[in-house]
C-alpha cells in the first residue's frame, strides 16, 4: 500500500511578511516616550529597528534617541509601550495586498499553515484576529516569557508542530535573517521576502529564495508545495 504524501507546512513571519505593522508600533511608541519630549518616531526610523520582537525593538529605539533611564525607568516605560500597543494594535496596520489570498490558496491546495513571530504572542493574536487573518493559520506561536526568538528554531519547530506538520515539509517566509537563521537552524528551506523591514539588503543575507513581491512569494510556495521530494525540492530551493 502506498503512503499518502505529507502535507506541506508553510510558516510565515508576521511583521514585514504578513502584515505591514511599523506605523502602529511608532505610534505606541511615541505615547509612552511623551513625558521625555522626543521627537516622533517616523516609519523607516521605526521599520530599522524591528525584527528582534517588541522588547528588541523598544531598547533598539532607546539607544537611538539617547534616552538616559535607569533601569527601573525603562522596564515602566516598556510596559507603557505594551499598554499602548495593545490598546490600538491595528489603527495603521495591514495585511499587505494579496497576503489574504495566498494564504486561503495554499490552504485550499492542502497545506499546513502556521504563524511564527519575535512580537508578544497575545499582541500577535490580537492583530491577525482584528484583521480577521487568525483563522487561517493552525498555528500561532508568538514570544511568550522565557521562550526564545527567532534565530533560535525552537519557536519555528513547535509553530511546525502545532500546526499538525513535519519539518521535512516545511518552509519559513520571513523578511529578516532571524527569520533565515531559524529555517537554517531548523534544517528547513526558506522565502525572503524584501518588501519588509531587513535593515540590509535582503539578498545579501543567506537563503535559498528571495522574492520581491507578493506574486513572486506566491510563485515560490507553490513550487515548493509541488516539489514533495526532498531531493527535488532541495534542487529547486538552492
Amino acid at each position: 500500500m502506498s503512503r499518502r504524501p505529507l502535507a506541506p507546512t508553510v510558516v510565515f513571519d508576521l511583521d514585514g511578511t504578513l502584515v505591514d505593522t511599523v506605523a502602529d508600533m511608532a505610534t505606541a511608541l511615541d505615547c509612552a516616550l511623551t513625558p521625555y519630549g522626543c521627537a516622533p518616531t517616523t516609519s523607516e526610523e521605526a521599520a530599522s529597528m524591528m525584527g528582534d520582537g517588541l522588547s528588541g525593538f523598544f531598547w533598539k529605539v532607546l539607544v537611538a534617541k539617547r534616552l538616559d533611564l535607569s533601569a527601573e525607568d525603562a522596564a515602566l516605560v516598556y510596559q507603557q509601550f505594551l499598554a499602548a500597543y495593545r490598546r490600538m494594535p491595528v489603527s495603521g496596520s495591514r495585511a499587505y495586498p494579496g497576503i489574504r489570498e495566498l494564504v486561503e490558496e495554499i490552504r485550499d491546495c492542502g497545506a499546513h499553515t502556521a504563524v511564527c513571530t519575535n512580537k508578544v504572542e497575545d499582541i500577535a493574536m490580537e492583530i491577525l484576529r482584528r484583521l480577521d487573518l487568525v483563522s487561517l493559520f493552525d498555528a500561532i506561536v508568538g514570544h511568550v516569557g522565557d521562550r526564545p526568538k527567532k534565530p533560535d528554531p525552537l519557536t519555528l519547530i513547535e509553530a511546525i508542530g502545532h500546526a499538525g506538520g513535519r519539518r521535512e515539509r516545511a518552509i519559513m517566509i520571513g523578511d529578516t535573517g532571524a527569520d533565515v537563521g531559524a529555517a537554517i537552524a531548523a534544517g528547513i528551506p526558506a522565502i525572503l521576502v524584501s518588501y519588509g523591514y531587513s535593515h540590509v539588503p535582503t539578498h545579501a543575507l543567506r537563503t535559498y529564495v528571495h522574492v520581491d513581491s507578493v506574486d513572486e512569494l506566491r510563485d515560490a510556495v507553490l513550487r515548493f508545495m509541488a516539489a514533495g521530494d526532498r531531493r527535488v525540492r532541495s534542487q529547486v530551493y538552492r
